[in-house]
């Protein structure tokens, strides 16, 4: 009976204590300050969980096209970029203050560690308390996959490949941008009234 009474009140008083360290405001929830080493791992270990759980009856579809690469770098370089870099390209100043620091996608170990599945299910749900948004509000599951797709490639590429489909990305633009003003001048033409000029 001592022995369950004691337990009883052990629990208690890690639940008093637990309770008492919450509301006291003690723990700092600034992103300048790393989480408890423990903190961290658990949480780690509970997001590769999810995910894994998550993502188990997604199945990717074949990503060996450059149309889909090709959707996928605009995406990637429009949104991705900002916060995770890419080849030979640094992120923008802001993310130095994130917490926990997004992860470079041209990582080969990343690669290793999540299939395409997994990166497709965070692109489209986003991550808790990480900065990663969810994709899924704004953009199609097709339009996610095309991401995945140029993601899957970001491993392989050198900084002066991924410039090169930079370079070549806006010299596309640029080329549609004057075909339809020259479109647009081509149309221009003026229709009189037979009442102008009374």
């Amino acid at each position: 009976m001592k022995v369950f009474v004691g337990f009883i009140l052990a629990i208690a008083v890690i639940i008093g204590g637990g309770a008492a360290f919450l509301f006291s405001g003690i723990y700092n929830v600034s992103a300048m300050v790393p989480h408890w080493s423990m903190t961290f791992e658990i949480l780690e270990e509970a997001r590769n969980q999810s995910i894994s759980y998550h993502s188990k009856g997604i199945v990717a579809p074949s990503l060996d096209d450059p149309k889909m690469e090709d959707a996928g770098f605009h995406h990637f370089q429009d949104t991705c970029r900002l916060c995770h870099g890419a080849p030979g390209i640094g992120s923008s100043e802001f993310t130095r203050g994130l917490y926990p620091s997004p992860p470079d996608l041209a990582s080969s170990d990343l690669h290793q560690e999540m299939n395409n599945s997994k990166i497709f299910w965070i692109i489209k749900n986003g991550l808790k308390m990480t900065g990663m948004p969810s994709f899924g509000v704004t953009h199609s599951d097709k339009e996610i996959w095309d991401m995945v797709a140029f993601i899957d490639r970001l491993s392989t590429l050198q900084p002066d490949q991924y410039k090169a489909i930079l370079k070549e990305a806006y010299q596309r633009a640029e080329r549609h941008n004057e075909s339809g003003e020259k479109a647009g001048h081509g149309h221009g033409t003026h229709h009189h009234s037979g009442n102008e000029g009374r």
